[in-house]
């Protein structure tokens, strides 16, 4: 039986607080949402969006002493009064000045902060890192590209969807009293429930507490009595225990709060596990909470600046299902937007693309498309992609937008062959193997021209299926001949190398660039994980599981090779030395095939039966 590694969050941090109000756990009610009349933000003009020149960093360089002295949380430069954690761990705040309801917008980034041109009283970012915010005329705005886009007017608070929709509250009420909900996607719809305060969810994990389900997504509310609701994306509602002033959800099956009444001495800091559902104090207190995806961030009443990470377990994993049934996804890789992108081999023939929030959007292939099967990040900014397809072989790029262009590959030599793995070359161009009969090494250039590389038989003999393909420390490519039992290298300019696996019959499957410089490969039937150098010197090591069937292999973050275990249904872990760990994955018999080092620091793998994507906290 499979089992799921449930997340341990943890506080790296003490904080010692004065005048802190708790979070009130009264008698549970039955979710009672109504939905007021509203005016759709649609019909309210924006308030204008304030013209301010833009400030030197140094009017950031404060520290202010506060109630808040954490002897482990980290307080950065500034003051704020409301913060908002971006995807890309960069920092969105709204300064205490000036006097009034509008501050001034920061960006904190890599140390620096980074004035803006506006004012606002309430923001949020999106999953693609586009900041919304709420000016106190009501005016909703997003900035992209040094650019204001005005989205409508009558609002009063604003949060971002992991699907990147935008949530507001409506500001047709007297304020501090419940306003209603409305939901922009590429128009306005007002949703059921009132509140003064949201958040949207970008856990894409559902959660069955003893009064409902907390699905994936979804928003936050509290209400004017600080009741705390979950809106699921199919309008039910599920009311989580106690009342809250504030809440930040996290990606990893809990929410954050602050206590409720509102204290503008600040207010004490609270998790709620909704693995294992329960509140639980923690060291700290601020007016303004906000969770990224390693960093909880949280603003002191004298306006202070305090973060302190938090950690989920090592190999917690979490699981999003795809659109399709019959997806069947196979290689995934980081693409230059931040974002995931896969291949769908199934009969859809797509090109899935997945942020790291939880985001899913998949492409269409053009009609001549078939088995869609290989994914990498090219060097003109574009994913490229091979298709195993028989009658017309190809390959492709697709743009971050989605628009993708096939080329056909020219006819080997004699015979057929099938496009499999792809990599970016130290040349500038795409190199591909064709499996088949002659077996190729290709490279194509961003304009779609090849140049093929019939594989040499005879006493180097590497001919026998080539198949997937990396790019070395070296300089040069280096394959795998799953038949032919070698690790093949061939320089820029098509001189080949073979080098013999030590163990016979070992199928070298997959193939990743890793740490000091070696090649990591999959040894499918030999059921090790192997190393080679680059001047061809090979270790091995055995998996602990008897048949796991390695598959897909990635170097992660932390400076360890992972791979996924087709058959046993696990994540492995191999240290450099030789020291395995294996995750169960929750799906059986989900056959993980791909994986890729995300650009939020997991591992991000497919699963081709149970057709989902999974993320692996490493």
């Amino acid at each position: 039986m499979k089992t799921w590694r449930l997340p341990i969050v943890a506080l790296l941090g003490l904080v010692l607080t004065s005048g802190c109000s708790g979070l009130s756990s009264g008698p549970r009610t039955t979710p009672q949402m109504v939905m007021p009349k509203s005016i759709s933000p649609a019909l309210i003009p924006a308030a204008p969006m304030a013209k301010t020149g833009i400030l030197p960093a140094s009017v950031m360089n404060v520290r202010p002493q506060s109630v808040v002295q954490g002897l482990n949380w980290t307080q950065i430069p500034g003051t704020a009064a409301r913060a908002a954690a971006a995807p890309d761990g960069s920092l969105w705040v709204l300064s205490d000045q000036p006097s009034g309801a509008d501050k001034y917008i920061w960006h904190y980034v890599s140390g620096t902060w980074t004035n803006i041109s506006g004012l606002a009283s309430r923001l949020s970012v999106a999953p693609n890192g586009t900041l919304y915010v709420i000016n106190s005329g009501g005016g909703t705005y997003s900035y992209s590209g040094g650019t204001w886009t005005a989205l409508g007017g009558g609002a009063s608070d604003v949060t971002v969807g992991y699907d990147s929709s935008v949530y507001v509250l409506s500001n047709g009420n007297a304020a501090g009293s419940d306003q209603a909900i409305w939901h922009y996607t590429t128009s306005w719809s007002q949703v059921p429930g009132a509140g003064t305060s949201i958040a949207a969810s970008w856990d894409t994990t559902s959660y069955v507490l003893s009064n409902g389900t907390v699905s994936a997504g979804g928003l936050y509310i509290l209400n004017s009595i600080g009741n705390i609701y979950h809106e699921n994306t199919d309008n039910s509602f599920v009311q989580l225990p106690g009342n809250a002033s504030a809440v930040a959800p996290t990606t990893f099956g809990g929410v954050f709060a602050l206590g409720f009444p509102t204290n503008a001495s600040g207010n004490a800091l609270y998790y709620y596990n909704l693995s294992t559902p329960g509140w639980s104090a923690q060291a700290g207190s601020g007016v303004s909470v906000s969770a990224g995806s390693t960093q909880l961030y949280i603003i002191g009443a004298g306006g202070g600046i305090y973060s302190s990470p938090f950690r989920v377990a090592s190999g917690t994993i979490t699981e999003i299902p795809l659109g399709s049934a019959n997806a069947v996804p196979q290689d995934i890789a980081a693409g230059p937007d931040g974002n995931l992108w896969f291949t769908e081999y199934g009969g859809d023939d797509q090109i899935g693309k997945m942020t790291p929030g939880g985001m899913l959007t998949e492409y269409s292939l053009p009609a001549s498309a078939a088995g869609p099967y290989g994914i990498a990040k090219g060097p003109d900014g574009n994913m490229w992609f091979t298709q195993t397809n028989f009658n017309t072989p190809e390959t492709g790029k697709i743009t971050p937008s989605g628009t993708a262009t096939l080329y056909v590959i020219p006819s080997p030599l004699t015979g057929s062959a099938q496009p499999a793995g792809i990599a970016a070359g130290a040349d500038g161009n795409m190199w591909i193997t064709e499996v088949g009969n002659p077996n190729i090494i290709a490279k194509v250039t961003p304009s779609g021209s090849f140049t093929q590389y019939p594989l040499p038989a005879g006493s180097g003999d590497i001919s026998n299926s080539s198949g997937d393909i990396a790019l070395g420390s070296d300089g040069n490519i280096w394959f795998t001949g799953y038949f032919s039992n070698k690790i093949g290298k061939v320089t820029p300019s098509g001189t080949f190398t073979a080098y013999v696996v030590p163990t016979s019959n070992a199928i070298p499957g997959s193939i990743a660039a890793g740490p000091g410089g070696n090649l990591w490969f999959t040894e499918t039937s030999g059921n090790k994980i192997g190393k080679i150098s680059t001047s061809g010197s090979f270790t091995e090591y055995s998996i602990p599981t008897a048949n796991a069937q390695p598959g897909g292999i990635t170097a992660g973050p932390d400076g360890n090779i992972w791979f996924t275990e087709y058959v046993a249904d696990k994540i492995g872990k191999v240290t450099p030395s030789g020291t395995f760990t294996e995750y169960p994955i929750p799906t059986s018999n989900s056959y993980p095939t791909g994986i890729a080092a995300g650009p939020d620091g997991n591992l991000w793998f497919t699963e081709s039966q149970s057709n989902k994507i999974g993320k692996i906290i490493p």
